[in-house]
């Protein structure tokens, strides 16, 4: 049965005083917290797009150490700056912060937006990661609706239907509004943010412990496993990947995506083919080197394994050892392996190679 609104305002009030006090007794110490910079909370928010908490907790202070503020992060190239967040993966929200911090320095001088629709206008930046920053250093009533936070609205509530669109997201920042104590908005999200992640989490929640349990409605109704809703996954693609190592005097030969490419574009990788029908791995990286670098081409012995997966595909990868007789290498790059850590270097090239390095 749906709630009237005012039984809905009162759940909400109610739970936001009580989460409120739960997380000044119980808010998780990260390197984030406790500053009201604006440059350093962008920063955090970025990193911590499609990533989790432990994978940024070493490169948040490091980057910083690195891009210490807004200048020089926009002086430096993009390069250098995937190359210090490699390995994090979906590298375009990088790019769009560079791109921003540019914009920023050249356009405001240097100084950082302090309202949401400013924010907004900048690359990589929508209303989650607006609502964010805005409310945590500038302390202004925004919502910032994250997977954690729509998960925790949708148990309180009860809230049927899938929240993951835009739509619906700002329809539970409304939500988030009625909750939030006034004057209180930087705690109160993060409060939220811990909640989701910490206590009513995605699978087994710990709901004897969660500080709004009395006035959560999917716990009364014991169907807290009913939401949020999700939409049906896709299902995984196994995908053959072969991947050529050709080597001369200690250096690796490698490609660079090209710029219209969509994944990693710029990243340095050996030169890989995707097999996704039943054609036989060495025939297809056979071709294709034989194409691109338009020489004669020995596909050797098996060097190392490694599996990788990327958004619906799973990947099994393997390293060959490759001869290429050609007088030059259009396209191609020779890359000494032990200056891998100054290059944007793709994720399954690192992988083969730190496994190949362990069997030798």
């Amino acid at each position: 049965m749906k709630e009237s609104p005012s039984k809905k305002a009162e759940i909400l009030a109610v739970a936001g005083g009580t989460l409120l006090s739960w997380y000044d007794a119980n808010k998780r110490d990260l390197p984030w917290r406790g500053s009201n910079d604006p440059y350093a909370i962008w920063v955090s928010e970025i990193l911590l797009q499609q990533t989790t908490v432990a994978a940024v907790l070493d490169r948040y202070p490091k980057f910083l150490e690195r891009f210490p503020n807004i200048e020089t992060l926009a002086a430096a190239s993009e390069e250098e700056v995937l190359a210090e967040l490699q390995g994090l993966g979906y590298y375009r929200r990088f790019r769009a912060m560079r791109r921003a911090a540019l914009e920023i320095v050249e356009g405001g001088g240097g100084k950082l937006p302090e309202d949401v629709a400013a924010w907004k206008a900048l690359p990589g930046i929508g209303d989650y990661t607006a609502g964010a920053i805005v409310s945590i250093a500038f302390n202004q009533a925004h919502a910032a609706v994250d997977g954690n936070v729509v998960r925790v609205l949708t148990r309180l509530l009860a809230l049927p239907g899938i929240h993951e669109s835009l739509a619906a997201k700002r329809k539970l920042g409304e939500e988030v509004l009625t909750m939030m104590p006034a004057g209180c908005a930087s705690r109160f999200n993060q409060a939220l943010f811990d909640l989701g992640a910490t206590v009513c989490v995605p699978k087994d929640p710990r709901c004897e412990t969660c500080p709004i349990r009395s006035s959560c409605l999917a716990r009364t109704k014991n169907e807290v496993h009913l939401y949020p809703e999700r939409p049906i996954k896709k299902a995984m693609v196994d995908v053959k990947v072969a991947v050529a190592l050709i080597e001369e005097n200690g250096s690796f030969l490698m490609t660079r995506r090209a710029a219209k490419e969509s994944r990693m574009p710029g990243f340095r990788e050996l030169p890989e083919i995707w097999v996704m029908d039943e054609n036989e791995p060495r025939d297809q990286l056979h071709r294709l080197l034989a194409e691109r670098f338009n020489g004669r081409v020995a596909i050797g012995d098996e060097l190392a394994e490694a599996r990788h997966t990327i958004t619906h595909h799973r990947l099994f990868c393997t390293l060959y050892s490759c001869q290429l007789a050609v007088s030059s290498q259009p396209g191609g790059e020779w890359v000494n392996p032990a200056n891998l850590d100054e290059v944007p270097t793709s994720t399954i090239t690192k992988k083969l190679l730190r496994r190949l390095a362990s069997e030798l």
